[in-house]
């Protein structure tokens, strides 16, 4: 039997490897919970209005820092509940619900890293692909249009991905989007460069092609099979980057299980163009096939 080619399967193929991904994250602690629960100025008052404890008690409390470890152990099976829901053959509305309940987790923990990270908006919306995915999902099963706002996440990750290699940094923090350092760790390890000059040279050039892709994808024709072919190889590529980069052959099974959860959770950055070329070549079937 033929391999069905409707993008809806591999949307949804997408989003379990993506949730799955989040899920062992979770499960080995890696969500900056903490960095909302431990924000004085934000949760302070809260938290004494809820528990009546002190903010150093609270901050200090090695109950408290149990709890918060259960949470985030419980969200990792929220995840693989969620991918569940996405992957079995359930009715619609069961299918939305799950899709639409993953969209609001993954935009959740997006926000917790935008607010652990301390800069621009931009470290929010780079998950753009993450959190709008299931929504994705929810349309295609609705039989919605869903191709304009895949465009409008990939366009949000990769902007915003693109201003992080380029390194833009502000002086208003909200915009704010200096070059992380890792990225010039794993540009240098994955080339095999030596020089740090070369190397920014790489990034800046890539991250001026992630603008010019983001635009070719709105335009009909050959512009939207290049653009989305190049974000395709380059998601793969820069996902692949963190398992490579990291993966120590003496310790191989301890940074597998911490690394290739990140490639999986980053495949909506390379599945999604390729569900939308596939869109396009059963469009174009569609309209060139006999009456």
């Amino acid at each position: 039997m033929a391999l069905s080619l409707h993008p809806g399967r591999y949307l949804r193929i997408t989003a379990v490897a993506m949730l799955l991904g989040h899920a062992v994250m979770a499960w080995i602690g890696q969500m900056p919970l903490r960095a909302l629960l431990w924000d004085e100025k934000l949760v302070s008052e809260a938290i004494h209005k809820l528990t009546g404890m002190k903010w150093a008690e609270w901050a200090s409390s090695m109950q408290v820092d149990a709890m918060i470890e259960s949470i985030i152990f419980a969200q990792g099976w929220v995840f693989c509940a969620l991918a569940l829901c996405i992957a079995l053959p359930l009715p619609r509305r069961f299918i939305a619900t799950g899709a639409a309940l993953a969209s609001l987790n993954l935009a959740f923990l997006a926000w917790l890293k935008f607010h652990d990270s301390g800069l621009g908006i931009g470290h929010f919306f780079e998950h753009g692909s993450q959190f709008l995915l299931p929504l994705l999902i929810m349309l295609c099963v609705l039989k919605k249009p869903w191709e304009p706002l895949a465009k409008c996440a990939l366009a949000a990750t990769f902007v915003c991905h693109g201003a992080s290699a380029i390194g833009l940094g502000s002086q208003i923090p909200i915009w704010n989007h200096p070059r992380p350092g890792n990225y010039m760790e794993m540009t240098m390890q994955c080339l095999g460069l030596q020089s740090e000059s070369a190397a920014g040279g790489i990034l800046i050039t890539a991250g001026i092609l992630d603008v010019i892709v983001i635009i070719s994808i709105f335009i009909k024709g050959w512009p939207r099979i290049l653009g989305l072919s190049y974000m395709a190889g380059w998601g793969f590529l820069t996902a692949l980057a963190r398992p490579w980069f990291h993966f120590d052959p003496t310790a191989a099974a301890e940074t597998l299980l911490r690394w290739l959860p990140e490639f999986f959770f980053r495949a909506p950055h390379f599945c999604l163009p390729l569900c939308l070329l596939l869109a396009l070549r059963k469009t174009t079937a569609k309209i060139h096939s006999p009456e």
